[in-house]
């Protein structure tokens, strides 16, 4: 079962009328074998993707609605991943101070207690009955009781003004992540020479994706550029440019209020069904960044991601959502620094000697 809550959300409320630096070798650098590299490169990238986060770290994020007043935020958070799920506590709003950093060194008995709440948060979603404000009010009990009232869910970006009509997708721009699973599958490889990022050779692939019908694929949709680690066998850069728009969710969550506009139930109704109906796309044109950091000399963690275009809430028939049916530009620049590995305590006990 998707678990909303620990996913990054999207919320659109609807009106009522840096890049590591990097140098290229020799152009006459010695061809190689694009399809190799990159199978190579995704066994490594699948099995780091697979493996337990075992860091916390710090998020900068910054959010920008161009035309909108007040359309930049600027926010750090502190992030504690448990099984795949991320829990983020804000530190800094806008340049002001929220909560101080905790520096406490993480352990075992931290991630139990993480664990327990985790399975407390899965438990209290599957009972009956629930409405997302009722679930996000007992969410928010289990987190007080076990001290961690200044920790939430990840992310659920509140709505920027009042509004008819406000709906909630499990994924935006946000967190998308480019379609690199199906990069060795689903497109055309073409070595493009070799770079040095940060001190490290790298390879340069380019990745055109693959004629298909399948139009609710990624992979369909994106012309991919790669700059795989020659040591590690690892992709360390990845950059896609949209070919057309794109489908990123389905609508999680709808609301539908009348309080400042002269509508009938019926309307009412309708207008709310048509946002529970509702898709949100990217635009073409939407450039996708995606850049990760070797931490501790042992593993490759993601270290930036920067999307730049334009989400689309579909809505079908006639609409009374002037939003709706058009691109609404957006960036988001997210920046993980301060990686630190949880403590793993250990005992060595003595071994008994043989009668």
């Amino acid at each position: 079962m998707n678990f909303r809550y620990l996913i990054a959300t999207l919320v659109l409320p609807l009106a009522t009328v840096g890049s590591a630096a990097a140098t290229a070798t020799s152009s006459d650098a010695e061809k190689f074998d694009a399809q190799e590299v990159v199978r190579q490169a995704m066994i490594n990238f699948n099995t780091r993707e697979s493996l337990p986060r075992d860091y916390t770290y710090v998020e900068n994020s910054t959010v920008e609605h161009p035309g909108k007043a007040d359309g930049r935020s600027d926010d750090t958070y502190e992030v504690i991943e448990i099984k795949g799920h991320a829990f983020r506590r804000l530190i800094m709003h806008n340049g002001q101070k929220v909560a101080a950093q905790d520096d406490r060194e993480r352990d075992e008995e931290d991630r139990a207690k993480w664990a327990e709440v985790e399975h407390k948060i899965l438990e209290e979603q599957i009972k009956p009955g629930h409405t997302p404000e009722s679930l996000a009010a007992a969410v928010q009990k289990i987190m007080e009781e076990a001290g961690l009232k200044d920790w939430k869910p990840q992310l659920m970006s509140p709505s920027p003004a009042s509004s008819m009509g406000v709906v909630v997708f499990a994924q935006s721009l946000y967190k998308f992540r480019l379609p690199l699973q199906e990069l060795d599958q689903s497109f055309n490889l073409k070595s493009k020479g070799e770079q040095v990022i940060n001190g490290r050779k790298v390879y340069v692939v380019q990745a055109d994706p693959k004629h298909t019908k399948d139009k609710t694929s990624d992979a369909r949709n994106f012309r991919i550029k790669l700059w795989i680690d020659q040591k590690d066998m690892q992709i360390v850069k990845a950059e896609g440019k949209a070919l057309r728009d794109g489908p990123l969710a389905h609508a999680d969550y709808a609301a539908f209020s009348t309080s400042s506009a002269a509508l009938s139930k019926k309307e009412a109704d309708q207008s709310k069904q048509q946002l529970a109906d509702s898709s949100l796309y990217y635009s073409d044109g939407t450039t996708v960044l995606e850049e990760w950091t070797k931490i501790n000399d042992e593993v490759w963690l993601l270290r930036r991601r920067h999307a730049k275009g334009s989400h689309i809430l579909v809505v079908k028939g006639q609409s009374r959502f002037p939003a709706a049916n058009v691109p609404l530009p957006v960036e988001y620049d997210i920046v993980d620094t301060n990686y630190k590995k949880f403590r793993v305590g250990h005992r060595i006990l003595p071994v008994s000697s043989a009668p």
